[in-house]
């Protein structure tokens, strides 16, 4: 949500956490994929393949994997995915948006034996892996000493397990028609003379399975103290929290805690402000933006419904209890609950959780004197792939060092739409206080 300070040394490791995507922990990253044949666990090599891991948890984090497709399956070789999607839109196989290459992380300690999960790039380029990757089936120790190896980044489960050679059992087509890459296409039988949606074997959904809880979501003090309230964004063992409250004059203001790393009860991590940032109403400038650890956060929760907010602002010490803000029901088609920016404008950034139908988006931007402010976007009803909420801000409140009296002042200053053209992309068009405008944002990885 925002970039640090490249000068200060403890921005600097983060930074380079961040862009790497290292595993804070030690225990290995688990990824579900979930096919037509049952769940597959991807077992992953935090500590032996940091990269590469990373690299793949940036696509699975992105959403880039949902209703990706299995495309290749050689009997008695690999079956491989993470090219190709099924685009409902156009009712078409469509290729996933890549990264970067990355650079090969080939160990002779990781073979590419029956079982494990190895990256797929172009033959003679070692370093052109992107978001391909295939599961040996059986041992192809010859990949090792080829084109300087192939980097096996994982193993699936022996539990599941099955459910792969399940999935290379599947009868294959020559649909190279359709593109070069389908010579060898799994295809779930019955197959008419046009391969449609059923015929692909399609991961319906992609997702860390962590064995800590997950915290993700909007938490506030209760209606006792509505007027403030917290974004909690969780990606696998790491929360990154946004308190959207009020400085000592009343004025809206937020803190981040942008590296919170996940206990079985909770996190601590350093808590940060931001001010200089231009205003959502004139183009995006960084060159007054100043970054100030104020102090740290911790997290501790009794239950999925119950936590303690405690932390220290500017030498000033205090608590709150909170709990989850529940303001709808329903599980989302799509679901769009996470923490979003754009990666070229670092600084702000937009809070979306979602209920059912429902977003809930807190926006933390800046004043046009470069003061951090922030607005909310309440009651965002999605329908298809966008929608549409009046825009507030309140003033008023009181900073979380003081005692609440909830004499907050709420004022409508305007409209804002999102426009999702992919789980993982969006434009969000708005109107503040008359000006209208329009941002691209994504899902940002950490």
């Amino acid at each position: 949500m925002f970039a640090m300070n490249l000068n200060n040394p403890v921005f600097i490791r983060l930074a380079m956490l961040f862009a790497l995507l290292l595993p804070v922990t030690g225990e290995a990253t688990v990824v579900r994929m979930q096919f037509p044949q049952g769940a597959v666990d991807f077992n992953l090599y935090d500590t032996a393949a940091p990269r590469t891991v990373a690299n793949f948890l940036a696509y699975v984090n992105s959403g880039a994997y949902r209703n990706s497709f299995i495309h290749r399956s050689v009997p008695g070789f690999v079956i491989q995915g993470g090219g190709f999607i099924w685009n409902d839109a156009s009712g078409q196989p469509t290729g996933v948006s890549t990264n970067s290459p990355i650079a090969n992380e080939f160990g002779a300690a990781r073979s590419n034996k029956r079982g494990t999960i190895a990256m797929a790039r172009l033959s003679g380029s070692p370093d052109s892996a992107t978001s391909q990757w295939f599961i040996n089936l059986t041992d192809n120790t010859f990949l090792d000493t080829t084109d300087n190896g192939f980097t096996v980044f994982g193993e699936i489960s022996a539990a599941t397990m099955p459910v792969v050679d399940a999935i290379a059992a599947l009868p294959t087509v020559n649909a190279s028609g359709i593109n070069g890459a389908f010579d060898t296409l799994p295809y779930i039988a019955p197959l008419g003379t046009t391969l449609i949606k059923s015929n692909f074997v399609i991961a319906s959904s992609v997702a860390i399975a962590s064995t800590a809880p997950s915290f993700q979501g909007m938490w506030w003090a209760g209606q006792s103290q509505s007027g403030w309230g917290m974004n909690i964004t969780q990606h696998g063992s790491i929360i990154f929290a946004a308190m959207y409250t009020y400085d000592d004059a009343g004025q809206p203001t937020w803190y981040v805690i942008p590296n919170c790393p996940v206990g079985t009860t909770g996190c601590t991590g350093d808590m940060y402000k931001v001010n200089g940032g231009t205003s959502p109403a004139v183009a995006w400038s960084a060159a007054n933006k100043v970054t100030t650890k104020v102090g740290t956060g911790t997290l501790a929760f009794a239950s999925a419904t119950a936590g303690t907010f405690t932390y220290t602002i500017d030498g000033v010490a205090g608590s709150k209890s909170i709990t989850p803000e529940i303001f709808s029901s329903g599980t989302p088609t799509i679901d769009y609950s996470d923490m979003w920016w754009n990666p070229n404008e670092s600084g702000w950034g937009i809070s979306i959780t979602q209920q059912g139908s429902i977003v809930f988006a807190a926006w933390y931007a800046y004043d046009a004197s470069g003061k951090a402010i922030w607005y909310v976007a309440p009651n965002c009803p999605v329908s298809g792939t966008s929608c549409t909420s009046r825009l507030y801000q309140v003033t008023g409140g009181q900073s979380l060092t003081k005692p609440w009296t909830g004499t907050g002042a709420t004022t409508d200053v305007g409209v804002i739409t999102f426009s999702f053209t992919t789980p993982s992309a969006a434009t969000m068009t708005y109107t503040l206080n008359g000006v209208t405008s329009n941002r691209l944002i994504a899902r940002q990885a950490f």
